[in-house]
């Protein structure tokens, strides 16, 4: 069995300005380093084997955080990027509704018929985070492997291996920064055991934002 443990990134600047990040990048913010530090704290209390880490900033710059009380070696993969996003990416979501025919109200109603100028489609972004995840899952095998990424590539996750809509869930879970996601796999089935875990943060480090 291959125990996994799936965290979204901390509290990014464009996180805070509520603009759509995809796959431009930020640096995190005070509140982010410290939800970071927190979630270091709570991590260093698993045995972690393996650590793996979207390469965008804000992603790694958490997993920086997380390993200052580990000895693991960090991986950095591309493979485990958000989604791009195309030309909407550093915009906020009444920014797209002016310059794109109300987009964001359209994305808002069904995500997966939404088709952004420039962006990665939808089913091509699902089957990367899937396959590369489950890749993980396989050659580390009985280990317990530590992933960090971005709240688009876990709801693709969950939206999997839960068997549920895919845009339901984007548009209805909220993957709070730093949260957790706990899952098993076997050779069998995958089970998941808990989800949007944010036991380390008090109530002032959460999160409402919505936008990627």
């Amino acid at each position: 069995m291959t125990r996994l443990i799936i965290v979204r990134h901390a509290e990014s600047h464009l996180n805070l300005q509520n603009r759509i990040q995809g796959q431009m990048d930020s640096k995190l913010t005070p509140k982010g380093v410290a939800q970071a530090r927190r979630l270091a704290a709570r991590v260093k209390k698993f045995k972690i084997d393996k650590i793996y880490s979207s390469d965008l900033g804000r992603a790694y710059s958490t997993t920086v955080e997380i390993t200052r009380h580990l000895k693991t070696k960090i991986t950095r993969d591309p493979k485990l990027r958000e989604i791009h996003l195309g030309d909407w990416e550093g915009m906020t979501p009444e920014e797209v509704d002016r310059l794109y025919d109300q987009g964001y109200q359209k994305w808002l109603h069904k995500p997966s018929d939404c088709l952004i100028p420039g962006s990665e489609r939808l089913p091509k972004f699902r089957r990367r985070i899937i396959a590369r995840v489950s890749q993980i899952a396989r050659a580390d095998k009985g280990k317990t492997v530590l992933i960090v990424t971005h709240g688009g590539a876990i709801t693709a996750l969950l939206a999997e291996w839960l068997k549920a809509d895919f845009d339901t869930l984007l548009l209805n879970l909220h993957i709070e920064n730093t949260s957790l996601v706990f899952a098993e796999f076997t050779d069998k089935r995958i089970r998941v055991r808990g989800i949007n875990d944010t036991a380390h943060l008090p109530a002032n480090q959460r999160n409402d934002r919505h936008v990627s």
